[in-house]
Order: structure tokens, then C-alpha cells, then sequence
């Protein structure tokens, strides 16, 4: 809960921060579901999945879970930063067990693991580019710079040393790339099967009349073949969709009121320090 008198200095990040120019518009939404099957497409983090998650019945819990988190953090303050550092961590201590058969890796598996918590921060960080510039064009190499050093120092709150991983934009292109040509993802059958669960919710009734809904978001921003090795398909139906989408989504977000366009924790901060 953001307090009544707050200044920007009482935040992690702030309003002149490209984490908070670039995530307060909901255009995440949109890639937000990819990202998803990017991090499950990884055997290690599906499996963590499917042994510590109802993914059956709560298929979209974690694509809300996770916004809750990063906008809790992106623009929250610092005290609520911290909250969801320890609730993050306190539940990632129960995420670890024998590693499956046919899963690389080391024989034990953990949330914890710096490879694996590079690779869901870099899905997140590919939804925020593709999102704000879905509605709002291109963003330019020094607003990427920026946006990454501010997202390195946001992984810190999910147990990623700064240190780790790629230190640079340029250096996470090449990382994001080369994962995605790799033959790692959708790798091991459990990606397919946490993947249909978050396109097409089995349960409840209402995750699964929203997956059909909007289930050409997963399927028509990913690549084809990830898609094949995930077992979905593109369809006339998909496609429309998507086009449709592509066709009206951007002139919405530049007419629509900030109340509608923002994400609620972006508009209450925003409005918090207005007052």
C-alpha cells in the first residue's frame, strides 16, 4: 500500500527511471503470456513448474503472480520492494528436487539457480521491449541501455547478483538470441505440457473460456519453432486475431485515459506522488 505522503526518493526506482517510462503502460499484457511459455519452454524451470504448482488448475497464476511481483517492486517503494523480496524468496526455498530424466543440468534442481533466474528475468525483459513498442514505436539503443541497467538492479529482488549474467544491452541480445537458437528450449516433454496448461486452461471454467479468448497472444508471439516444439499451433482463427490486434491495440493505448492504459500499481504511484 503506497503511503499518503511519499517522494520519489521513497521508491526503488521513480518516475524519471526508463523501468518506470517503459512498465507502467499495460502493453506488457500482450507479450506477458509469451514470456510465460519462454520460461517454461526452459526443462528446469518446467519442471519446477510442474512439481511446485497447481499448473493444471491454476494455469495463470503465474503470469499474474508475476505481475504482481515486478510492478510491486517497479513501482512500489522501497519498503514494498522488500516485502516482495522476502515472499519471493520464501517461496522459491520450496522450489528445488531431484532433476527429472532427460532434463540437463545439475542432478538437483532449485529456483536459486543464477542460469535459471537470468533466463525468466530475460523473458521479461523481451515482453517490456516488445510491449512498449507494440503501441509506441521504437525504443532507442540508450532507452534499451537504461531500461537493462535498471531491470539488472530489479533482478537483485529475485536473488540475482548483478553480477551475473550479461552486463550489457548488447550482451543480452546476444544471450536472448542465442537461447532462442539453441535446441534447450521445449526440449524436454514437460515444456508441452505446462505450455498447453497456460494457453488452455483445463480448470476452472473461467481460466478456460479467458485461454480460448486469448490464447492467439501465447501462440502468435512466439516463434514457429517453438511453437512446434511446444505442440501448439498457429490457425486462421489465431492470426485473425493477432491482426486484428495489431490493427487496433496501438490507437487504443494513445486515446484511452491513463486509468485504463496504466498498470493499477503504476497509476496509484503516479497519482501518489501527484498529490
Amino acid at each position: 500500500m503506497t503511503p499518503a505522503n511519499v517522494s520519489a526518493e521513497d521508491y526503488v526506482f521513480g518516475p524519471a527511471s526508463e523501468i518506470w517510462q517503459v512498465n507502467r503502460y499495460a502493453t506488457g499484457l500482450l507479450f506477458g503470456p509469451a514470456a510465460v511459455l519462454l520460461q517454461v519452454a526452459h526443462p528446469r524451470v518446467a519442471q519446477g513448474v510442474a512439481e511446485h504448482s497447481d499448473f493444471r488448475g491454476d494455469a495463470l497464476g503465474r503470469l499474474k503472480r508475476t505481475l504482481t511481483t515486478v510492478n510491486s517492486i517497479a513501482f512500489g517503494t522501497r519498503e514494498d520492494a522488500e516485502y516482495m523480496r522476502k515472499r519471493m524468496t520464501a517461496v522459491h526455498q520450496r522450489v528445488q528436487g531431484d532433476t527429472a530424466e532427460g532434463v540437463s543440468g545439475k542432478p538437483r534442481y532449485s529456483a536459486f539457480e543464477p542460469d535459471l533466474l537470468m533466463w525468466v528475468l530475460a523473458t521479461l525483459i523481451d515482453a517490456s521491449f516488445k510491449g512498449y513498442e507494440f503501441a509506441w514505436g521504437p525504443l532507442s539503443l540508450e532507452r534499451r541501455e537504461h531500461f537493462y541497467r535498471d531491470f539488472r538492479k530489479f533482478g537483485t529482488y529475485f536473488g540475482l547478483g548483478e553480477g551475473e549474467g550479461p552486463q550489457n544491452h548488447g550482451e543480452f541480445v546476444d544471450y536472448f538470441d542465442s537461447i532462442l537458437a539453441s535446441d534447450l528450449l521445449g526440449s524436454h516433454p514437460l515444456c508441452a505440457e505446462v505450455a498447453a496448461a497456460v494457453v488452455r486452461p483445463p480448470a476452472p471454467l473461467h481460466n478456460r473460456l479467458l485461454g480460448m479468448l486469448v490464447d492467439f497472444l501465447p501462440i502468435e508471439t512466439i516463434s514457429f519453432t517453438l511453437r512446434k516444439r511446444l505442440l501448439l499451433r498457429s490457425t486462421y482463427s489465431t492470426r485473425g486475431r493477432m491482426a486484428m490486434l495489431r490493427a487496433l491495440a496501438p490507437h487504443a493505448f494513445h486515446i484511452l485515459p491513463k486509468r485504463l492504459t496504466y498498470y493499477p500499481e503504476a497509476y496509484r504511484a503516479e497519482h501518489a506522488l501527484r498529490r
